[in-house]
C-alpha cells in the first residue's frame, strides 16, 4: 500500500510540473504576442504621427529588388523602380542612379523611351509640362511632386542627378537619334 500511495505522490508530482510547465510557456508565449502587438501598434502610430504612408510587400514586389514605384497621372504611368540602370534592369522597369539618394534629397532614375526593350517607361515623358505631378513610393513612404523643368542635358552632364538640400525627382532618358543628348525633367516635392 506504501508503494501505491508514494506512486500516486509522484505521479500527482509530475503531472502538476507537466501542467505546471504548459502554463508558464502558455503564459511566455501570450506575453510575447502582447509585445509584439504593442510594438506593431508603436510603429504604426509612428507611421501616423510622421505621416509616411507604409507601402505593402505586395505593392513593391520587394522579392523582384524593387526599391519603388512611380507613378505619373498625366502619362498613364505606374513603373517599378529598381537599384541600378545597367541594360538588363532597363529592360524591364525604370533604373535608380546608385549615386543618388533613394528618398531625401534628389532621387534620380532612368528608363528608355523607346526600342524593343518591355519597359520603355519616358517615352512621353517630353510632354510633361511645369506643375504636373509625380508620385514616387518607397519603403520610406509616399511623396508627391510637381514638375519644374523639361530640358534637353549633354549625355556628360551629371550635375543634374548630384546631392541636393531640397527633395528633388529628376527623370532622364536619351533623345531619339541624337546620342549626345539625354531628355531631363525635374520635379520638387509639393
Amino acid at each position: 500500500m506504501k508503494k501505491v500511495i508514494i506512486f500516486l505522490l509522484i505521479s500527482i508530482i509530475f503531472i502538476a510540473i507537466i501542467f505546471g510547465s504548459y502554463k508558464f510557456l502558455q503564459i511566455q508565449k501570450d506575453k510575447k504576442e502582447s509585445e509584439l502587438l504593442l510594438i506593431a501598434e508603436e510603429i504604426v502610430n509612428s507611421a501616423e504621427d510622421t505621416e509616411i504612408e507604409i507601402i505593402t510587400k505586395e505593392e513593391l514586389e520587394l522579392n523582384d529588388n524593387v526599391v519603388g514605384i512611380i507613378e505619373i497621372p498625366k502619362l498613364n504611368i505606374k513603373a517599378p523602380i529598381r537599384e541600378g540602370t545597367t541594360q538588363s534592369i532597363l529592360k524591364n522597369s525604370v533604373g535608380h542612379f546608385s549615386n543618388s539618394s533613394l528618398w531625401n534629397g534628389n532621387v534620380a532614375i532612368a528608363s528608355h523611351n523607346r526600342g524593343n526593350c518591355v519597359a520603355h517607361y519616358f517615352e512621353n515623358i517630353n510632354k510633361l509640362t511645369m506643375g504636373d505631378e509625380i508620385i514616387y513610393k518607397t519603403k520610406f513612404g509616399e511623396r508627391g511632386y510637381k514638375v519644374i523643368s523639361n530640358k534637353k542635358i549633354e549625355s556628360t552632364d551629371w550635375s543634374v542627378i548630384s546631392q541636393t538640400k531640397e527633395n528633388i525627382l529628376t527623370l532622364i532618358t536619351c533623345v531619339k537619334n541624337k546620342p549626345k543628348l539625354r531628355l531631363c525633367v525635374q520635379a520638387i516635392e509639393k
